[in-house]
């Protein structure tokens, strides 16, 4: 060991190269060398000392170094630059910035035999450059020929960080836009002629329908990436099933399609979100009347079990085999390309935000029938 170091995080104190390098020899001899080899992630093991004792190529390649020897030896933050690591003594760990640092975080839970995943954003020095990485870090303590070590994955998510970033900026504009449009309406509505009143109204209820589609994407979004924050409350099946009823009106042009509770339908008080419920059912019924011929009837429902309720939506048509099969697929859809986030985002949103689950059955005779099953 080398001489005792001040420190405001990990400890300072590091191996001699040629003890890493005798380590390093090591790994080399054994099979896990070749499988880590052939990983297409950055992958590093380092030691108790945090030191770098073998890295595969995609770490090196992300260093931008030469070769392996240029990293031996050198902590994570040293090898990529981080502009903090060489601001005390200690290196890498060592500094005031370093208790805040995703990747000194997992460090200490791999120390404790822990897994850890955490984010790590890095800015890089070069001769006249500044880059910031964006790092996804996962650690978990291993052991290869007697040494305890640490294994570590680096995956770059400098572009998924930017791009939920954009996502971000692009709907808080579009909302604020559309709430200007929305005001204007309103003053037109007092300003102008009761023979504009219809159009108003149609304008209006465009507005809204807009807002409901940005508001879908990015719950949609956010949910995905498991951001999203639950609001419970008491929840009514009926009267939801009679918001609905109404409010899913606009969905139905001209009344071709009735849109009906069904008399049978169970009346229980339960916790959930309101907001994702109506989410959810809105997208069945939305789907229901489309696949409904004129005359025919979607109906509403509530079915109640002990400890679960089931709100559920009815159409007549009969889903094609392969639809079947398929429904609930990522980017499947029966209205064509790069469409298919409805009923993949209703399961989505009910197993991540509700605790609950959707499901289908759909036969000759009997048509189709959309289920959101909740805990109650």
């Amino acid at each position: 060991m080398d001489e005792v170091l001040p420190t405001f995080f990990l400890p300072a104190e590091r191996l001699n190269q040629d003890v890493i390098e005798r380590i390093s020899n090591d790994i080399a001899q054994s099979p896990s060398a070749v499988t880590l080899s052939l990983m297409p992630l950055a992958v590093i093991i380092v030691n108790q000392t945090r030191q770098i004792v073998y890295a595969n190529a995609r770490f090196v390649a992300m260093t931008g170094q030469p070769d392996i020897d240029a990293v031996m030896g050198l902590r994570v933050g040293e090898a990529l630059g981080c502009e903090h690591a060489t601001i005390d003594p200690g290196g890498c760990g060592t500094t005031r910035f370093c208790q805040y640092c995703g990747q000194a975080q997992a460090v200490v839970k791999s120390l404790k035999g822990e897994r850890d995943t955490q984010e790590c954003a890095i800015n890089r020095l070069g001769k006249t450059t500044l880059e910031a990485l964006n790092l996804q870090v996962w650690a978990a303590p291993m052991t290869i020929e007697g040494h305890e070590l640490m294994l570590y994955s680096i995956v770059d998510i400098a572009h998924e960080k930017a791009l939920r970033g954009f996502e971000r900026i692009f709907f808080h504009d579009l909302a604020n836009a559309l709430t200007g449009v929305k005001g204007l309406n309103h003053l037109m509505t007092l300003d102008l002629p009761a023979d504009y009143a219809e159009d108003l109204n149609l304008m209006r209820r465009g507005i809204e329908d807009i807002e409901d589609i940005i508001e879908t994407q990015r719950d949609f979004l956010t949910v995905e990436a498991k951001e999203y924050h639950e609001a419970f409350s008491a929840i009514d099946s009926r009267e939801m099933l009679a918001y609905l009823a109404a409010s899913c009106q606009a969905f139905n042009p001209g009344g071709s399609r009735q849109l009906l509770i069904d008399p049978l339908a169970q009346a229980r008080v339960f916790s959930s979100d309101g907001r994702i419920i109506r989410r959810i059912l809105v997208n069945m019924i939305k789907n229901a009347l489309e696949a409904s011929a004129a005359g025919e009837t979607v109906t509403l429902g509530c079915d109640s079990a002990p400890g679960s309720v089931s709100l559920w939506v009815h159409n007549p048509a009969v889903l094609s085999e392969e639809v079947q099969m398929r429904l609930f697929e990522r980017g499947f859809s029966t209205k064509g390309p790069d469409r298919g986030f409805g009923t993949y985002s209703m399961r989505l949103f009910a197993r991540q935000c509700l605790g609950g689950e959707v499901s289908f059955t759909s036969t000759e005779g009997g048509g189709t029938r959309f289920s959101l099953t909740l805990p109650a």
